[in-house]
């Protein structure tokens, strides 16, 4: 029963991948979702054994590195965090693959779609339930791949193709961090699995086995690998591109698994950051400095899809903080729940996208809530839940979050990051409701009338993760929260988040709905007098000419630029570290190492001191009688004088 759980989605992969073509479309996606189904219910089965019951597993399958040094087992590891981490994995991948099959219908490479995605759910399965570094490595390579191979799923689109590449190049950082993690681990412990490296730190009070600086570098190392795979901030740009991948991409991949694979991996070594205060502070900082970028960024994004994916950036953000402060526990919370409402809005985003024709700006959008009212119910309850409204799954989490980072006092900047970046959430949320669906329409008419709800196959998903939206944290918060208790904080600190929340999507209610109106100079440069800005209420506005207008206008467009393009961190990585990094490697790796030094002293030197040698030797041959009378002459009278002197 606990190898199911990975053998189904391989078989799923395999068959899918190799007999596409004879078992066609439908066979494709029936044959697949039948498959991760089946997974479903083998975690469930798990959880109940392992969470409810009490009883993890261990199992060993078979020796895999043997040598003096190293002796490794290839081994399943079953316990409450794999189980909760197979729930929310198996759940999401099965809804994502039913939801597919009505997505991408008229796709004639279905087939090849479906084997990606069970490809994928097969070595998230392995990277979450195994018992050492090494096999943790395989599955945290191989969600690479699969991210790569999907987000390339349309192979003529160059963006699509650019933006696999960012990802797979940017992982490629984080992940060298992992290595030398687990090289340094091995020199530290002298084994890789968690089992002993958790039993040697319990005993490492004294730091009589391993020396604290080591612990700290380790965890540094581990931390950068979960920079890079959670897209925090640093190694956060290729999680944006990548949604030029298709939707259920978007959702399963960079939502609610693989991007939470570097949370996953600093709550699995728990036992060795609690060993570094200081890398604990750097989680910490750099968590919250993640959620509140995504935060401000999200806000003045005009594509659908790229403000969900910023906010599932900045609601990592909230995980990696929390883990900075020791509450593993809580951030796996927000981890399962952020699973359910980021993967309802990005599928029901998705329907949007569908019914527009293919359209993700929200600015071409609006008076969609006639056309499709079920499609907008389901935007609305996840950014309801992703704002944290009362008694909603994301309430419970993320609140709890905020009080945890209040409570440690000497880092207490977190918690106001945290706070501050829950009304920018709110406030982009409903901006994204009333751009989507409120304001009016700025949609051509051609497309509104082939505007329609989607398929049940595409329905059918959302009703699922909508429950999951609604009533996870409720149900859930007592069996993941078991060992956490609530920190004794003030009614006013408990309240702060939510009036946030709240006074975020009032601001967004006031600005868009044209409570409060802004002047059009305060949207166009003072140059383009002639270009007509129209809000909501189709209504023009006008600033008076003069130094205060000009000086509010020039301060809103630098600080609007700046937070639109992303804090221009695609800008300082290009100009100042890839084209350095890009020069050093043609003018000195290449012209000088590699064509130069290396050639000389490689093949080019070597043939060259050959030909010559031949050349020379090849003048004896001329044919003439006499020369070669005179080659034997001088090697004879050589032999002969050698001979004499022995």
């Amino acid at each position: 029963m606990y190898i199911l759980v990975l053998f189904m989605p391989l078989l799923s992969a395999i068959i899918s991948g190799l007999f596409g073509r004879k078992i066609g479309t439908k066979g494709a996606g029936i044959l697949t979702s039948t498959c991760i189904s089946i997974s479903l219910i083998v975690s469930c089965y798990i959880f109940y054994e392992t969470v409810l019951n009490s009883s993890p597993t261990y199992i060993k399958l078979w020796r895999w590195f043997d040598s003096d040094l190293l002796i490794t087992y290839f081994g399943l590891q079953f316990d409450s965090l794999t189980s909760i981490m197979l729930i929310v994995i198996t759940s999401v991948s099965a809804l994502v693959h039913i939801y597919s099959i009505g997505y991408m219908s008229g796709d004639p490479h279905i087939p090849r779609f479906m084997s990606y995605l069970s490809l994928f759910t097969f070595l998230m399965i392995v990277l979450v339930t195994s018992d050492n570094f090494v096999q943790l490595f395989i599955g945290w390579e191989g969600v690479g791949l699969c991210s790569y191979l999907l987000i390339n799923f349309w192979l003529t689109r160059i963006k699509a193709n650019k933006a696999a590449m960012k990802a797979m190049l940017i992982n490629r950082v984080g992940d060298i961090g992992l290595v030398l993690a687990m090289i340094k681990i091995l020199e530290e412990f002298g084994a890789l699995e968690f089992s002993t490296i958790y039993s040697i730190m319990a005993l490492n009070a004294s730091n009589l086995y391993v020396d604290k600086e080591s612990v700290t570098i380790i965890c540094l190392l581990l931390f950068l690998g979960a920079v890079g795979k959670s897209a925090q901030l640093g190694l956060h740009t290729w999680l944006p591109d990548a949604m030029e991948g298709p939707t259920p991409v978007s959702a399963l991949i960079h939502a609610a698994t693989m991007v939470t694979a570097g949370v996953f991996l600093i709550i699995r070594s728990g036992p060795l950051f609690e060993g570094s205060p200081l890398a604990l502070t750097v989680v910490t900082i750099l968590g919250a400095l993640t959620a509140f970028f995504a935060a401000t960024t999200g806000v003045v994004q005009n594509d659908l899809k790229k403000v969900i994916a910023y906010s599932t950036c900045s609601q990592l953000g909230y995980m990696v903080m929390i883990c900075g402060l020791s509450n593993y526990s809580t951030s796996l919370f927000h981890l399962m729940n952020h699973a359910f409402f980021k993967a309802l809005l990005f599928l029901s985003a998705g329907s949007v996208i569908h019914a527009v024709s293919d359209e993700q700006d929200m600015r071409k959008m609006g008076g969609l809530i006639k056309s499709i009212p079920f499609t907008y119910v389901m935007i609305l309850i996840g950014s309801l839940s992703l704002m944290g409204f009362p008694y909603l799954t994301g309430f419970y989490s993320k609140d709890l979050i905020l009080e945890l980072a209040y409570d440690k006092y000497y880092i207490a900047f977190a918690y106001w990051l945290g706070s501050f970046s829950a009304l920018l959430t709110a406030f982009y949320s409903i901006r994204l409701i009333y751009l989507t669906f409120i304001t009016n329409t700025n949609s051509k008419k051609e497309i509104l009338m082939g505007v329609h709800e989607p398929s049940f196959n595409i329905i059918f998903p959302l009703l699922l993760l909508a429950f999951g939206s609604i009533f996870v944290g409720y149900l859930g918060k007592e069996v993941v929260l078991s060992n956490v208790i609530p920190p004794i904080v003030s009614n006013s600190v408990k309240v702060v988040p939510l009036i946030l929340s709240m006074l975020g999507a009032f601001l967004a209610f006031m600005v868009y709905e044209g409570v409060v109106r802004f002047p059009k100079s305060w949207y166009f440069p003072i140059n383009y007098k002639k270009i007509i800005f129209q809000n909501g209420k189709n209504e023009e506005f006008f600033m008076k000419d003069g130094p205060s207008g000009r000086i509010v206008a020039n301060i809103y467009h630098m600080v609007y630029t700046f937070l639109n393009s992303a804090w221009q961190f695609n800008y300082v990585i290009n100009h100042f570290i890839v084209s350095n990094i890009w020069k050093f490697g043609h003018l000195v790796t290449y012209r000088i190492i590699d064509r130069g030094i290396l050639e000389v002293i490689g093949p080019k030197g070597i043939s060259r001191i050959l030909i010559k040698l031949t050349q020379n030797i090849s003048n004896f041959q001329s044919g003439m009688v006499f020369n070669y009378a005179l080659v034997m002459i001088v090697f004879t009278t050589l032999f002969l004088s050698e001979a004499s002197i022995l």
